[in-house]
C-alpha cells in the first residue's frame, strides 16, 4: 500500500484547524470593515405658492374685496365735474404689477360715457387716503390718464393703465380721480339729457 495518500490525509489533517482560523479571521476581518459607514441627510425640502392679495378703501376707512359707488354724480350739466379718491392696499409675499382698468361699462345711446371723461393720478402712500383726498401725496405722483372717456377707457390688464411694480408685503398705493362731463356742443349735449352710464373699475396685481 502506497504511503503517499496516508501523507496526504496527514497534511490535511494537520492543516486544517489553520485554514479554519484564517477562513474566521477573514469573516471576522469583513464584518468590521462593513461596519464603517458614514451618510448625510437634506429633509423637509418644501415648496409653497406666493400670496396676492388686493383691497381698496372705497375712499372710507374700511377695505373690502369689492366697494361701489365711489365716483360719479347727479343731474348734471356740461362742464360739471368732481374729484374723489380711494387707497388700493396690496398685502402678498410675492412682488408683482399693479394696474387699473375699467370692469363694466353700461352706456346710454347717445353715448354719456363718451362726455365723462377722467383724468387718474396715483402715489405710493404711508396713510389711508379718503374720498375727500385730504392726504393724497404733494409729490411723487404719477398721471395714469389724462381726459380718458369712459367710453374708451381700457378694459383688460394687458392695456390696463398705470402700471406700477408693487413690492412684497403692505404697500398702499392711493389714487385721484377726477372726472368732468366735457361739452359736445349742440345738439350732441342736448341728446344726453337724461342718460345714465354706470361703470365699474378693478385694480389687478399679477
Amino acid at each position: 500500500m502506497s504511503k503517499q495518500p496516508e501523507r496526504r490525509r496527514r497534511v490535511v489533517r494537520a492543516t486544517a484547524p489553520a485554514f479554519g482560523l484564517l477562513a474566521a479571521g477573514l469573516l471576522v476581518w469583513q464584518g468590521s470593515y462593513a461596519a464603517f459607514s458614514a451618510t448625510t441627510v437634506d429633509t423637509n425640502n418644501a415648496w409653497a405658492t406666493a400670496n396676492l392679495n388686493l383691497t381698496n378703501n372705497g375712499g372710507t376707512g374700511t377695505y373690502s374685496a369689492a366697494t361701489s359707488a365711489t365716483f360719479g354724480g347727479n343731474n348734471l350739466k356740461p362742464g360739471d365735474s368732481g374729484t374723489t379718491c380711494l387707497t388700493v392696499k396690496s398685502v402678498g409675499t410675492s412682488a408683482g404689477t399693479l394696474a387699473m382698468y375699467e370692469s363694466a361699462l353700461t352706456d346710454s345711446s347717445p353715448s354719456l360715457g363718451a362726455q365723462i371723461k377722467l383724468t387718474v393720478t396715483q402715489a405710493v402712500t404711508a396713510t389711508d387716503v379718503l374720498a375727500n383726498c385730504a392726504a393724497f401725496p404733494a409729490s411723487g405722483v404719477t398721471t395714469v390718464v389724462s381726459n380718458q372717456p369712459l367710453s374708451t377707457f381700457p378694459t383688460t390688464f394687458a392695456t390696463a393703465v398705470g402700471t406700477t411694480p408693487i413690492a412684497t408685503g403692505t404697500v398702499l398705493e392711493a389714487y385721484k380721480v377726477v372726472w368732468t362731463f366735457v361739452t359736445a356742443g349742440t345738439p350732441t349735449d342736448s341728446l344726453v339729457m337724461g342718460k345714465t352710464v354706470t361703470a365699474g373699475f378693478t385694480w389687478e396685481v399679477q
